[in-house]
């Protein structure tokens, strides 16, 4: 393919990034639009990696590598450590950028290439440690693990010198080259991922403002999930500590052989997360001696976090266990720059960092920490008319541990016994994990260091009470289980893993337990499941709120002398409370129950609260709605007429913002998902790197998960970022999608090509037999030593 002149290449790039238009690249590179088309086409693929022949690698005997129609790798190796070589190297062919992107992200650099638009993102890191935190845990990995990340350093590194003179497209555009990944980059990637899952600070904070504002009674009902009685572990009691499901969370669920139409298990999972693209996920299969397994790599990571071999099978949702806690330290009045501990008063450690900013001077960080933690007060909300004194946090994920362990020996699991004998050493993220054999076992364990605490508190914790540091951890054997259940059937939601007679609190904020209600149903109502039924529950739509609540909201608008109400009242009486994208009602019921959550809030909270709280406030909403309550509202207050109001606001908010007439209201024409890269931030850009605008169906807190903004009106910004489902009876022929593809190039087959499957709810293979994949291969390589 003939390389572009320098000239016309620097043309491209200005088109490419919306610094000119097409007539005015055209006028200054001499080209027709047509040729300027193809240019663009040429220099796009031309940046697609090499997938065939034969490359030098620093591995000890040759490897092969074939990657499927999919542009999944197979990886054959005659080693561990040549197996992760060859995915480091695979891995950074394809996503080299999304490589440096996590890299960046987890240490606070993205503001050097992206500019001062991500200095909220570096400030918080960079306080948090997590970049701080990964290099301080290198010195304790254990030597399979020190092994395993060295090789995979050395193959993304050695992916990343082939591509050294064509870099991927992002590069170009900055102007920028990506530094050499180093182990700690792999770790600081992962607890990335930790924070994300199990950081959730403004949790605290929450807490904290609710118990200044309502009395002990009060605080624990509005702190419970919405639909908190549905439980992973049966139970005779019912959890009291939760709060709502905005869409960032997770579904799992396993039948055992008894409920299997093909007689041993089959299980299914789906990460809910914020969107973006390329994907988090790198789909790949390592075979080597001792190991053989298929799935979903965190990208940067050598472990398969969800995923299976041939005898177990796994997948993981956020258990929400409280993994860090906020302590409010005390400053001595005459030197602020000490606080006390353990009655004497000890000085701040303070360090400055220098955060450097594209297209503007660095800028300085000055960082506080106390023998706990950093103080993160710059990264709350406002909760009360006064400062905060200065908030230090703790969190598990600060200690020097990895979890890669686990992972490997996950890996090589022949049994449920063997699964959980290498979950025993997970220290993070706190999950929820669904397992099952092919020997016909199932089960669940909540996994994960969670710390054991002596006084229950959802807030601010006083720095200086004894009773307030962690006790430890909760042992593996303390944690909630669920082993081969006699109904045969597993499934976490997020939702409430007990009741309160469970002897060890783990403190979540739990999902609203509509999900797991759904999946419990659909699981109950046939009497044997095949993988097509497992399936589709992930593309289940019914939301149980809008069941158990639109029929009650639909009587009160139809009793209204308001003709407009009335026509909500009709049309909601007549739904069904599935999210689909041909109805009207999910816009109407949504926008309602947002209308509703920030009346209720408005209650008990001052304004300046409401944003922070209406969202957490369901389960009192649900109560009101339902006439179950009448304590919240001043004494004298007519619910029905409360309800009323907040519809007619509901409808004023659509006629406005949405469009005048219900028929404009259909669920698809608003609820629509972009995959957007970090760096599209023009149309240029958009039309260069994004996927979309779908239509999907869905919403925040069906199983088929789809969280929205309300600006721009319902436009979906979370959900499900993988779907798996594998059969133990044909564990070869699993099947899965992600939100986008395999590829970070957007000039190659497989940047797109599993968004059309994610959007219509369908699967392609996940093979692990050459037989099955051999005729489609559409790359087939040699590493060489």
């Amino acid at each position: 393919m003939k390389p572009l002149s320098t000239e016309h290449r620097s043309i491209l790039l200005r088109l490419l990034k919306g610094e000119i238009d097409a007539g005015e690249a055209s006028r200054l590179s001499g080209l027709s639009p047509r040729a300027l088309t193809a240019a663009r086409r040429r220099y796009l693929k031309g940046k697609l990696p090499r997938i065939k022949g034969t490359a030098r690698l620093p591995v000890s005997a040759p490897v092969r590598v074939r990657r499927d129609a999919w542009g999944i790798a197979h990886i054959e190796a005659g080693s561990l450590a040549d197996a992760y070589v060859a995915l480091g190297y695979v891995t950074a062919q394809e996503r080299l950028w999304g490589l440096d992107y996590i890299r960046r992200l987890a240490r606070g650099e993205l503001s050097e290439v992206l500019g001062p638009r991500f200095l909220p993102s570096d400030r918080y890191t960079r306080t948090v440690g997590i970049g701080r935190a990964a290099d301080a845990t290198v010195p304790h990995l254990s030597d399979e693990v020190r092994l395993v990340l060295e090789s995979l350093a050395d193959g993304i590194n050695a992916g990343m010198r082939e591509a050294a003179d064509n870099l991927p497209v992002e590069f170009d555009l900055l102007e920028v080259a990506p530094r050499a990944w180093t182990v700690a980059d792999s770790i600081a990637a992962w607890k990335w991922r930790w924070w994300m899952l199990t950081g959730r600070i403004e949790q605290i904070a929450l807490a904290e403002a609710v118990s200044r504002h309502l009395p002990p009674d009060l605080f624990a009902a509005f702190m419970a999930p919405e639909a908190g009685e549905e439980t992973i572990v049966p139970s005779i009691g019912r959890s009291t500590s939760g709060g709502d499901d905005s869409g960032e969370g997770s579904n799992n669920w396993v039948v055992g052989a008894r409920l299997s139409a093909t007689g041993r298990p089959i299980l299914a999972t789906d990460p809910h997360n914020t969107f973006g693209h390329p994907s988090q996920w790198y789909q790949a299969q390592i075979t080597c001696p001792g190991m053989d397994a298929v799935g979903a790599f965190f990208v940067g990571t050598p472990g398969i976090y969800l995923g299976h071999n041939r005898r177990v099978a796994w997948g993981v949702t956020n258990h929400v266990a409280s993994a860090r806690d906020l302590y409010a330290e005390t400053v001595d009045p005459a030197d602020p720059s000490r606080y006390r501990e353990k009655g004497e008063w000890r000085p701040f450690e303070v360090e400055g960092q220098t955060i450097p900013v594209r297209g503007q001077p660095p800028e300085r960080l000055v960082i506080r920490r106390t023998l706990r933690g950093p103080v993160v007060n710059d990264f709350l909300p406002a909760i009360g008319e006064t400062p905060e004194p200065p908030l230090s946090l703790r969190w598990v994920g600060a200690e020097p541990t990895t979890g890669f362990e686990a992972m490997l020996a996950l890996h090589r699991a022949g049994s449920v016994d063997d699964a959980l004998a290498a979950l025993r050493q997970w220290p993070m993220p706190i999950l929820n994990f669904v397992f099952a054999g092919a020997e016909g076992r199932i089960g669940y364990h909540v996994v994960g260091r969670v710390p054991r605490r002596r006084v229950a508190a959802k807030g601010f914790r006083p720095a200086n009470d004894p009773d307030h540091e962690w006790d430890g951890v909760l042992s593996f054997d303390e944690l909630p289980a669920l082993i081969d259940p006699p109904r045969d059937w597993v499934a976490t939601a997020n939702n409430p893993p007990h009741g309160d007679d469970h002897p060890y609190a783990t403190y979540g904020v739990w999902a609203d337990g509509y999900r797991f209600r759904r999946i419990r149903k659909r699981i109950q109502a046939l009497p044997r499941l095949t993988p097509d039924d497992v399936a589709a529950i992930h593309a289940d739509v019914v939301h149980g709120r809008a069941e158990d609540l639109a029929p009650d909201l639909a009587r009160i608008a139809s009793s209204s002398s308001n003709r407009a109400l009335r026509d909500a009242g009709a049309l909601l009486s007549a739904w069904d409370g599935a999210y689909t994208t041909d109805a009207a009602a999910p816009t109407l019921f949504s926008a309602f129950w947002t209308e509703w959550l920030r009346r209720v809030a408005r209650a008990r909270f001052p304004e300046r609260l409401v944003p922070l709280v209406a969202e957490r406030a369901g389960h009192i909403a649900r109560q009101l709605l339902l006439g179950e309550r009448s304590d919240w509202f001043a004494p004298g207050t007519d619910v029905p007429a409360e309800v009323r109001a907040a519809l007619t606001d509901t409808l004023a908010f659509l006629r406005k913002n949405v469009a005048p007439r219900k028929a404009q209201w259909r669920w698809g024409r608003l609820h629509t998902v972009t995959f957007r890269h970090p760096i599209s931030h023009n149309a240029a850009l958009s039309r260069l790197f994004d996927l979309g605008p779908f239509e999907t169906s869905g919403g925040a807190g069906t199983v088929r998960n789809a969280g929205f903004n309300l600006n721009p009106p319902f436009q979906v910004v979370s959900g499900s970022t993988y779907r798996m489902v594998v059969d133990l009876a044909d564990p070869a022929h699993a099947r899965a999608t992600t939100t986008g593809g395999q590829s970070g190039h957007p000039g190659g087959p497989h940047y797109g090509d599993q968004a059309r499957l994610w959007v219509e709810d369908r699967y392609h293979p996940l093979w692990m037999d050459e037989n099955d994949y051999a005729d489609g291969v559409e790359g087939d390589m040699t590493l060489e030593p």
